[in-house]
This record gives structure tokens, sequence and C-alpha cells, in this order.
């Protein structure tokens, strides 16, 4: 387990009486009643909702464009894309289109349900009930399948590096596989540990995985073996993974930056001690992300918390104009996108 280290420990978040309002300098609207969280492809946003799927300039007050995409139920999850190919999806149906202009390129129906998706190179990685299917980006073909236990379901997003995928399919076992064809190359039990995985992130050589329980752990890629286990002290809803820390916030009030090679706390910041004051944080609304040297948290009293990663110093807090979905892009510049309620995407000015 990690140990507490540096000089930042019970440091308390920085009081203020009234966060400023940040302020909206640009409205998009994309058709949707209801925006899921959108994504940066190269200089744009890409953003999909309960109807539509479009890309949008940050510097343009329209769309580039904005296609209908027809999806079943809607667009769920994060669009994803590589240089020429967008694909967006929700838990029926998961479709791909030319990022250039929109066009249609592929559907894939699910064979039961589709989870959240991975975007590795030329292939897609997704949980379809208890199968894992490695699906080609150019055309949507199948090249593979892997199933784990029959009844569980892969919904969490497999994650990749080189030629190795990894999934956790909701038994209590973390796979390792081939890229090439699925094929086993090792399986770690963890059931009596963490029950089942909810994310896993990799980098530099190790796999950080947050359990339904309350532990984060690294894993060795090469060999599964356990490196390190992080008890948060209450659930562990999300984690965040860059440039080799591991971010995540715990329900007991802390915000944590942790070594992902380590297990080893960098530093921690009290955001709330449950006794009504007035620097305390509400409970995170949205994932934790970063850019730039910079992490971002969203509360549910929908203020936005910038920290500097490097110290654990909060650095800005802005209360957001208005009700947002709970997610948070940052664009740099001191901007980031968020979705209205009303399912427009909003430029915000930190």
């Amino acid at each position: 387990m990690g140990l507490l280290a540096g000089p930042l420990l019970g440091t308390r978040a920085t009081a203020a009486d009234a966060p400023p309002v940040a302020r909206v300098t640009r409205r998009w609207p994309t058709g949707n009643a209801r925006l899921f969280p959108p994504a940066v492809a190269g200089e744009r946003i890409l953003c999909a909702g309960d109807r539509t799927l479009a890309s949008i300039d940050p510097a343009a007050g329209a769309p580039s464009w904005l296609v209908e995409h027809g999806l079943p139920e809607g667009a769920v999850f994060r669009p994803r894309a590589d240089a020429a190919t967008a694909v967006c999806g929700g838990r029926r149906e998961l479709g791909a289109w030319r990022l250039d202009s929109g066009a249609g390129i592929w559907r894939c129906p699910a064979r039961q349900q589709f989870g959240v998706p991975c975007l590795h190179g030329d292939r897609i990685l997704v949980g379809d009930g208890h199968e894992l299917r490695c699906l080609a980006l150019a055309d949507g073909t199948e090249i593979w399948r892997f199933a784990a236990t029959a009844d569980t379901q892969i919904s969490y997003a497999p994650a990749a590096a080189g030629a190795t995928v990894f999934v956790g399919p909701g038994d209590g076992r973390l796979h390792a596989l081939s890229l090439a064809d699925g094929a086993p190359r090792w399986t770690l039990d963890g059931m009596a540990t963490w029950q089942y995985l909810r994310q896993l992130h990799v980098g530099d050589g190790i796999l950080v995985a947050g359990s339904y329980k309350e532990t984060l752990h690294g894993i060795d890629i090469a060999t599964g073996r356990q490196l390190w286990e992080f008890n948060a002290g209450n659930f562990i809803n999300s984690h965040h993974l860059a440039d080799g820390v591991a971010y995540l916030w715990s329900p007991t009030g802390w915000l944590y930056a942790i070594d992902a090679a380590s297990g080893q706390v960098r530093w921690r910041l009290r955001t709330t001690d449950y006794r009504g004051g007035r620097s305390d944080w509400a409970a995170l609304l949205a994932e934790l992300t970063t850019r730039d040297g910079r992490l971002y948290a969203l509360d549910l009293g929908h203020v936005l918390h910038v920290l500097d990663t490097v110290s654990g110093k909060e650095v800005a807090r802005l209360r957001l104009p208005e009700p947002v979905r709970p997610y948070v892009l940052p664009l740099g510049g001191r901007r980031i996108a968020c979705g209205a309620e009303n399912g427009e995407l909003l430029l915000v000015e930190i």
C-alpha cells in the first residue's frame, strides 16, 4: 500500500466566500436534448447526444459539421477518433464517420449490449455482453471475440498498450489478451480482493485499476503481478491517470495524487471535513481530468476547482454560470467545454 509522503499532508482547500462566476464565451446548439461527454480530436471538439454527432472548431460560431447519427436509443459513450475517423455509439450500436465531413462509414449492431469502447490503433475493443469484441476501425468487421464468464457484463472500457489488451469482465478476473488474435497472455484472479474492476488505465508499463470496493491497484502489464494497492477508505467511483500519476477523489473528503509506479501518495488535499465550512467542496459531479499541468474537478455545486498537478495547490475556483452535465473538457488556453442541460455545448473562460 502506498505511504503518505510529501509536505502537503493535511493541507486544507483554499477558502472562498463566493467563487467568481466563469464566463460563457460561446454556445453551440447541437440538436440534442441530452449531450454526452465530448472529446478532443486534433484542434476540434467531437460531441454526441441522443440525436446528433458534431465536430466543432472552438474558434467558430457554428459546428464544422453536424449529422443525425440514427443510433438506437442515442449515443451514450464519449466519441473516439484517430486522424481520419470518428467512432460514436450507444448500447445497441456502434458507428464510424469521416472526421473531415461527417459522412457515415459503417454501423455495427450489438449482439447483447455494448459497453464503453476503446480505440487503439486500427482496432476498436468493446464489451458486448460477456464477450470482448475486436473490430476493424476501417470497416467495422469483427476480427476476434474473447468469451469471459457467462452472465457477466463487460460494461467498462478495456485498455490497451502495444500489442496487449486488458479487460475486466466483472467476474473478479483481469485478463491480458493478444491484440492480434485475442489469445490469453495472463489472467489475474482478484475476486477475493476487489470483486470486480471498474476502470482500467495504462501508462509506462503500469496498469492502474480501480475496484468496486475501496482500493486502487497498480499491476505490471508484462506479468500481471500486483505492484501496489492503495485503500481510499471509501468507494472509488473513478480515477484519472496522466503523466505517471493517478488522481482520485474519495467520499472521505480527500483528493489524492498517487505515483503510478510506486503507489506512494505524492500529495493529498482535504476537500471537505463535513462540518459545513465555507471552504468545503461539494461531492464531485464529474470525473477528474488534466491538461497542461492542471487538474480539473467539477463538484455537485457546479463549482470548478483547478489544481496544480505538481503541488496539489488549488489555483482557481469558479462557479459555472448555469447547471451543466457531469463532465468537463479542458481545451488549453484557460478554456473548458461543458454541456448545458438544454443540449448546447458551452465554451467557458476560466
